[in-house]
C-alpha cells in the first residue's frame, strides 16, 4: 500500500524541489511512497522568535498559519478528504534564531495547541486531532537554511552554477554549524545586509555564483532548484555526526515508511522521533 507523504514548506525553493530530492533518496529503499507536491505557507522564523504569546494571540500568530496547515493535513474534518498518510511541516531555523532552536520548537508547539483549542470547541474532537498529530504529524528544521546542505555535495554547488570552490572555515565542523573563511567574500560589503556573512550559506552561494556581485547569478527557483532537486543526501550526511537536524527529518520519513534510514547516524535530539510528544518528533 502506497504511503503518501505531504510536505508543508515555507520557501519557494523547498516547494519546488525538496520532495524531489527526498523521492530520489528513498527510491533505492524500495519503499512504496508517493511524495505529494508540497504545500507552501507562511514562515515564522525570518525574524527573531520572541516570548510565548497568550493563547488567544498565539492562535493568530505567523506560527499558527503553519500549525493550521499541519492540523488540516492530518485532520481535514467532517466531509474532508485525507490526502496524505504523513504530514511534515518544514521551516528554516534562520541565523536570527540559530542560538535558540529549542525555543523555536516550543513556540511552534504552543501555536499548534492554541490553534487546535481555538478551532475545535469539542473536547472529543480535540482529542482526535491531537491523536492524529501525534501519529502522523511532524515539524522539522533546516538549519540554518536549505542552502546549507549544498555545501555537503560538491556537485550541488556546480549545479547551482558556482564559479569557484567554497572555502569553509573548518571542514570538520558540523555542516549545520556553518562558517566561512574566505577573505574576499568576507571583505565584500553588501548594502543593507546586517546578517553575519561568515555564517550565511545562501549569501555565500550567491557570492560563489557571482563574486563581482554584478548580476543575479543565483536564483532559488532556477540554480537553487537545480542543486536541490537531485541533491545527494547520502553525500551530505556521510559523516555521521553532521547535519543532525536534516538527518532527523530523513529518519522520521524512514520510520513512517517502515524502512531503514538511508542516512543512519546521529539525529538532532530536539527533533528526533520521540513517540510521546505533541507531534511524532516534538
Amino acid at each position: 500500500m502506497t504511503v503518501r507523504v505531504q510536505l508543508i514548506v515555507t520557501g519557494e525553493l523547498e516547494r519546488l524541489g525538496l520532495h524531489l530530492s527526498l523521492r530520489k533518496l528513498f527510491a533505492p529503499t524500495g519503499a512504496d511512497v508517493e511524495f505529494l507536491e508540497p504545500q507552501k505557507t507562511q514562515d515564522f522564523t525570518s525574524n527573531r522568535v520572541g516570548a510565548l504569546l497568550p493563547p488567544e494571540l498565539a492562535a493568530k500568530s505567523l506560527a499558527a498559519k503553519l500549525a493550521g496547515a499541519l492540523v488540516l493535513g492530518v485532520y481535514p474534518g467532517r466531509g474532508g478528504t485525507m490526502q496524505a498518510d504523513h504530514v511534515i511541516a518544514v521551516d528554516d531555523l534562520e541565523l536570527v534564531n540559530a542560538d535558540q532552536p529549542g525555543h523555536v520548537l516550543e513556540y511552534f508547539r504552543h501555536a499548534v495547541r492554541a490553534h487546535v483549542d481555538r478551532t475545535f470547541p469539542s473536547a472529543t474532537t480535540r482529542e482526535r486531532v491531537y491523536q492524529s498529530l501525534a501519529e502522523r504529524g511532524s515539524f522539522h528544521l533546516l538549519t540554518p537554511m536549505v542552502e546549507t546542505y549544498f555545501f555537503g555535495e560538491t556537485a550541488a554547488l556546480q549545479r547551482a552554477k558556482a564559479h569557484q570552490a567554497p572555502n569553509r572555515f573548518d571542514t570538520a565542523r558540523a555542516l549545520e554549524d556553518f562558517e566561512v573563511d574566505d577573505a574576499a567574500y568576507l571583505a565584500a560589503t553588501v548594502p543593507g545586509k546586517s546578517e553575519p556573512r561568515h555564517r550565511h550559506p545562501k549569501n555565500y552561494v550567491r557570492y560563489l555564483c557571482d563574486p563581482t556581485g554584478q548580476r543575479r547569478a543565483y536564483r532559488e527557483t532556477h540554480e537553487g532548484l537545480d542543486a536541490l532537486q537531485v541533491l545527494d543526501w547520502t553525500a551530505v550526511l556521510q559523516q555521521e555526526a553532521h547535519a543532525a537536524f536534516a538527518r532527523a527529518l530523513i529518519d522520521d520519513i524512514a520510520d513512517a515508511l517502515n524502512v531503514p534510514s538511508p542516512c543512519p547516524g546521529a539525529c538532532a535530539s530536539l527533533t528526533v522521533r520521540k513517540g510521546d510528544g505533541l507531534l511524532r518528533n516534538i
